[in-house]
């Protein structure tokens, strides 16, 4: 019926990411003298740093905390490909717990839930039939995949096609942890005074409007796959 509020709020976090980047490319001089004590803190902590990061995620995934902030901490706080690592693994397993919650704990008020929601209802009920393919395009969609964790594990999709399908959350996830790692550059930079900023800055953000844009592009053929599937409603 209507578009689930979680796609929108998707859009809305990255809207302000956005927003935050272009803000810290200019004003960013006020606070760049905290990110040299961050990361001497993060130092300090030594394997405890993932450890604590790993269990916020834990804790807070199954209440449908918006993952783009994980990624953006994962970023500025890990870097780009040890944050994404970091991030997407933390965000992986937790979600497989979250599909044995909605499948065990939480069965009954998932599915009338999902009574609310016919568009996710109907893929995931899809899915269910179709297997770890649908699956896998489910989880291209830029939405919380906790929504998707929860009604997967009511629905009874098997563990095997959520285990392998979940897979596919990383070009999303990808884009959140860039965020941070653009933001933490755009800090830097403008404390060291906008130097190098014309070639650097132009690189990141060209960099940053590739890997929206790919994401964009992946989520109109997963979603064109899901309706492909007999879902005519795709979320």
């Amino acid at each position: 019926m209507g578009k689930p509020r979680t796609r929108y709020g998707k859009r809305i976090a990255w809207v302000l990411a956005a927003i935050l980047i272009v803000v810290l490319a200019f004003q960013g001089h006020h606070v760049a003298h905290l990110l040299p004590r961050a990361e001497h803190w993060i130092e300090t902590l030594g394997p405890w740093g993932p450890v604590i990061f790993l269990t916020a995620i834990f804790v807070l995934e199954p209440t449908f905390f918006p993952n783009t902030l994980f990624g953006m901490t994962a970023g500025v706080v890990f870097g780009l490909f040890e944050g994404y690592l970091l991030y997407f693994w933390c965000v992986y397993f937790a979600n497989l717990v979250v599909y044995f919650i909605g499948r065990r704990v939480l069965r009954a008020p998932v599915l009338r839930a999902l009574d609310r929601r016919p568009s996710i209802r109907d893929a995931v009920g899809a899915a269910e039939k179709e297997g770890t393919s649908l699956v896998f395009w489910i989880r291209l969609l830029p939405i919380n995949p906790v929504v998707f964790s929860y009604a997967f594990g009511a629905i009874q999709v098997p563990f095997r096609s959520v285990a392998i399908g979940t897979l596919g959350m990383f070009p999303h996830m990808f884009l959140d942890v860039y965020l941070g790692t653009v933001a933490a550059h755009m800090t830097k930079m403008a404390g060291e005074g906008h130097g190098n900023w014309e070639i650097k800055g132009a690189g990141l953000l060209l960099g940053l409007v590739a890997v929206a844009s790919l994401s964009w592009r992946i989520t109109r053929i997963a979603r064109a796959q899901i309706q492909t599937a007999g879902v005519v409603n795709a979320p």
